[in-house]
């Protein structure tokens, strides 16, 4: 169940994530690098977001398509003031357009923690159920993107950076194209933000396949953001290129407005 999708994930100051925003919708109303690999040039299988200010969580999905639902344009209207975002508009190549499958997904985890996340790319869905001693039937209609999710959840056991870093990069184990995720992990006492960006080697030699796949990342005083690499055809904002094989987890101020982000190697930590 390969995930065809447009991902955004942000922190800082609302208003400068607006044109990111504007940037994916556009993109999945046309996206070049889509077509170029033969499979149309929309994202047209549902949206959903995670805003989260010091006043409130919005949480929204829907399986309309986000260039065609007004809930879209109320979301740049609400992006005011200091929050974080995650932002999924999707493709579905299999399995149903419906509300479940639509990211990004919600966890409770049993290590006391709350977890939203989203994934674009393809993972082998069996390896995951055998990993999450789960019986295959219950699981036919859900997306490999669900239970990557479920697998964090119950299975990172606590927030420290090495642990994010070190769980994540298990799951490149089973990659089929990419796991390209965004995650927001809240406690009672913090939240946390992280992105990772990742494709198998044998499509990096592949410029169509690498052109859709490879991140963006957007860095400065007042907002970082990692994004998917159409939006840059949308934007004037300069981006960057996330070096494939990359996490990055921001540690997020509510209160006092801060965040920091710090990147490291997608690699599972070598003192075990």
């Amino acid at each position: 169940m390969s995930e065809l999708c447009r991902i955004l994930l942000a922190a800082g100051e609302g208003y400068r994530m607006r044109p990111l925003v504007e940037a994916l919708i556009r993109a999945s109303e046309n996206d070049p690098y889509k077509a170029r690999r033969g499979r149309g040039n929309q994202h047209r299988d549902g949206w959903g977001y995670v805003l989260i200010t010091k006043d409130k969580i919005e949480y929204y999905k829907s399986p309309k398509p986000i260039f065609k639902d007004e809930r879209s344009s109320q979301l740049m209207t609400n992006l005011k003031g200091f929050g974080v975002l995650l932002l999924h508009s999707r493709a579905a190549s299999q399995g149903g357009v419906n509300l479940f499958n639509t990211q990004p997904f919600a966890y409770g985890s049993p290590h006391g923690y709350q977890l939203f996340f989203m994934h674009n790319g393809d993972l082998i869905k069996d390896l995951l159920l055998e990993g999450l001693k789960l019986p295959k039937e219950k699981f036919e209609e859900a997306s490999d993107s669900y239970l990557a999710g479920m697998y964090i959840s119950l299975f990172l056991r606590d927030t420290d950076d090495k642990s994010i870093v070190e769980r994540l990069a298990l799951l490149k184990n089973v990659v089929r194209t990419s796991l390209n995720t965004g995650g927001i992990i809240l406690t009672p006492k913090e939240i946390k933000l992280f992105g990772t960006a990742y494709m198998r080697e044998e499509f990096l030699e592949k410029e169509a396949e690498r052109n859709y796949m490879r991140l963006l990342s957007f860095y400065s005083a007042d907002l970082f953001a990692m994004m998917s690499s159409t939006l840059e055809l949308y934007t004037f904002l300069p981006l960057d290129n996330v070096n494939n094989s990359t996490i990055y987890v921001v540690d997020v101020d509510l209160d006092k407005e801060t965040f920091k982000p710090k990147s490291y190697p997608l690699e599972v930590p070598q003192e075990q």
